[in-house]
């Protein structure tokens, strides 16, 4: 253990920053790996299966101040409520207003999805 104390004091200012920041982000990194871990564990062992419709289709929406991403909105039914969401596109032509797809979607919680898209 003295030798990693040792090791430390001999860095730099900037040297001990990057040592720092690449440690908290190599921890935030673990954590984030295993918080979607559990939620796609979640999702695998109890699931319902609905359908999805898409309702819209944005091509280059704005995200961030730098990039441009193509997006799609859908639908769907969750315990009796009508739920909307988006997702991420790299194939808009593949996809078309009033287009149906399966939705494998947790009962309790329909943030937790995973839809099937053939082709995108």
């Amino acid at each position: 253990m003295s030798k990693i104390i040792d090791f430390y004091k001999k860095l730099t200012d900037g040297k001990k920053s990057a040592l720092i920041g690449g440690i908290l982000i190599l921890i935030f990194g673990i954590i984030f790996s295993i918080y979607r871990h559990s939620r796609i564990e979640k999702l695998e062992s109890n699931f319902i299966w609905t359908e999805g419709t898409i309702t819209e289709i944005k091509l280059n929406v704005s995200k961030g101040t730098t990039q441009m991403e193509d997006i799609f909105l859908f639908e769907f039914k969750h315990n009796g409520k009508k739920i909307i969401k988006s997702r991420t596109t790299y194939k808009p032509e593949l996809l078309k207003v009033g287009q149906k797809f399966k939705i494998k979607v947790h009962p309790e919680d329909s943030d937790l999805l995973e839809i099937e898209l053939n082709g995108t």
